[in-house]
């Protein structure tokens, strides 16, 4: 694949399949029956005879397979132009996107950071997986995920982790429970098990040992372009 001057991936350099799969990825994410308050991404262009109006576009930054699930992932930019008077200047806006499927074949899009996005081009490493080790702190590689929370193995608490309640709800769609449960700033959890409410993401039970739960962080975004809910 090649990329234009943005850092863009230049749509006639990936492969027709490839490509046809990646824009079925795309209508999926803006239709998902999880979009948030905000309503779907629509892409259109509308300007009167004086230019003034706007456009919303697209383009991939970043396609890969998932480490773990070996599903395709992709990252995009979504933006939007507007001008809103005669011979004025324009305004544009971006947003960018990890976008995918479930385990339950429903689409994805979780928002990431523009500059963690460029670094990786920059420094030629793999976008969706500097996007994933951005979105949960660490090498997402050693982690077990499930939606928007990820288990990381460590060997124990640290010395200062206070017991907490064993059980819990996180986000009010995750159920947690475990043999023990510790936190000083980081929850920390022994044989856990962990349960997404509505079924999206299939149950993790009793992982062997002690973990540290991460939740994953989410980038900036623009009303116009809605994320998925987890």
């Amino acid at each position: 694949m090649e990329r234009g001057q943005y850092g863009e991936i230049q749509r006639g350099t990936i492969r027709p399949q490839t490509l046809k799969t990646l824009d079925r990825l795309l209508r999926g994410a803006s239709r998902s029956e999880h979009i948030d308050e905000h309503g779907g991404w629509v892409f259109d262009c509308d300007f009167d005879r004086h230019g003034r109006g706007h456009a919303t576009n697209y383009d991939y930054y970043g396609y890969g397979r998932d480490c773990h699930s070996r599903r395709l992932l992709a990252v995009i930019q979504i933006r939007r132009f507007t001008r809103q008077r005669k011979n004025g200047w324009g305004n544009q806006r971006k947003s960018y996107f990890l976008i995918g499927r479930n385990e339950d074949e429903t689409y994805f899009a979780h928002p990431v950071s523009a500059g963690v996005i460029h670094s990786a081009i920059k420094s030629g490493r793999n976008v969706v997986r500097a996007c994933q080790d951005w979105i949960f702190g660490g090498d997402y590689g050693r982690m077990v995920r499930q939606g928007d929370f990820a288990f990381l193995p460590v060997r124990k608490p640290g010395a200062d982790a206070q017991c907490v309640a064993p059980a819990r709800i996180l986000q009010e769609s995750h159920y947690l429970i475990a043999d023990e449960a510790r936190k000083n700033g980081h929850l920390y959890a022994k044989n856990p098990s962990l349960y997404h409410l509505p079924g999206t993401h299939p149950d993790l039970e009793n992982l062997p040992g002690w973990w540290r739960l991460i939740e994953g962080r989410r980038g900036r975004f623009w009303s116009f372009a809605a994320p998925t809910v987890d």
